[in-house]
């Protein structure tokens, strides 16, 4: 769940340094208590200020029910649902869909696409007051997450999670989810089903790419003209200096994909990225072991960071044919034992994450 909290939490589309690949790992360790069967809140966690506990519970919310999902959907991509629409819209012409972030037309937390190649909508919802309003909050999701409707054949699971927290000393945590019918979506055609698949995969890419410590790359992928919904730039004077600027991004993200060997090689030297040890302020307890530190480690194909390179910006449609990483995309497939959890993602990334 931890690894997943950090990998949904990374942003697909943001310039700067993000702490979000880092901070759910540790921030949360010591969250869950050691001696119970299922997943339940320490009472110190459970009386954090209002805004401290909603955090925690929104993510929580999203990671409970996407691991659940990973286990019993055969997921190949999962996006933000608001990025998702907006690279959608600026594919294929639209220049605004209903983006919200909050109110009657908030896009979905996630849009994932199946083994199968149906498209899958998610809206999570996370609580630690109970399952009575677990369940009102699951209520309120279901105009807010039924943005979008694919074809006939293409549709999958369209869905409202909620997950009401347990307490140490008190009921178990209870996962809830839904099915309810659509609510004036945006509709997206069999034609335009290539646009989608487009907005899906950058979303994943990038992810991948600014886990592993290729931020400009990342942002290439994402948001090729330099916003997710930016159209192409026109000859206009105007847009001049965004050609500069993309024209120097593309070459600042062929340099870091370069540099690429520099980095560690990990998982048998077949990925790169990177590793970091976290040293715990205070030990936790997996029963009655002694937790110190923790370890997390991420890389990418080596054989996709090379393809990468030669393209770091793809203006068109991304495709198989022109762009060989795309291919070693697939499932996501996750695995944990007692002292450790590892995430797949195709053949194209791995992480994962020690308790030591």
């Amino acid at each position: 769940m931890l690894l997943i909290i950090g990998y949904l939490t990374t942003p697909t589309s943001v310039t700067g340094v993000s702490l979000a690949e880092f901070w759910a790992w540790v921030r949360y360790l010591a969250a869950i208590t050691p001696h119970d069967a299922d997943l339940r809140l320490t009472r110190s966690y459970a009386d954090l200020d209002a805004h401290q506990k909603t955090i925690l519970s929104d993510d929580f919310g999203m990671g409970v029910p996407i691991v659940w999902l990973m286990k019993n959907l055969s997921l190949v991509e999962i996006v933000d649902g608001r990025y998702f629409l907006q690279r959608y819209g600026a594919t294929h012409g639209v220049h605004q869909h209903r983006t919200a972030k909050r109110g009657p037309n908030k896009t979905p937390d996630f849009v994932a696409r199946g083994h199968d190649g149906k498209w899958h909508i998610l809206e999570c919802k996370g609580t630690q007051s109970g399952e009575a309003f677990r369940d009102r909050q699951m209520a309120s999701g279901i105009s807010q997450k039924l943005s979008i409707l694919f074809p006939p054949g293409y549709t999958g699971q369209r869905l409202v999670s909620g997950l009401s927290i347990g307490i140490e000393g008190g009921n178990p945590s209870h996962l809830g989810i839904i099915d309810p019918e659509p609510e004036d979506p945006v509709t997206i055609s069999e034609s335009e089903l290539g646009y989608a698949k487009d907005a899906a995969t950058r979303g994943v890419m990038a992810k991948l790419l600014r886990s592993t410590g290729f931020e400009t790359a990342a942002e290439a992928i994402a948001a090729p003209f330099g916003k997710p919904q930016a159209m192409p730039p026109s000859r206009k004077k105007a847009d001049r200096e965004r050609v500069d600027f993309l024209a120097n991004r593309d070459r600042r993200a062929r340099e870091e994909l370069r540099e690429s060997t520099s980095r560690h090689q990990l998982f048998g030297g077949r990925y790169r990225g990177r590793e970091v040890t976290f040293q715990l302020p205070r030990p936790i307890y997996d029963h009655e072991t002694a937790i110190s530190k923790v370890t997390v480690r991420q890389g990418i194909n080596m054989d996709a960071l090379d393809s990468l390179r030669e393209q770091p910006t793809i203006e068109t449609l991304v495709e198989p044919s022109s762009n060989n990483w795309i291919g070693m995309m697939g499932t996501n497939v996750i695995h944990d034992d007692e002292k450790s959890a590892t995430l797949k993602i195709g053949n194209i990334f791995t992480s994962e994450l020690i308790l030591e």
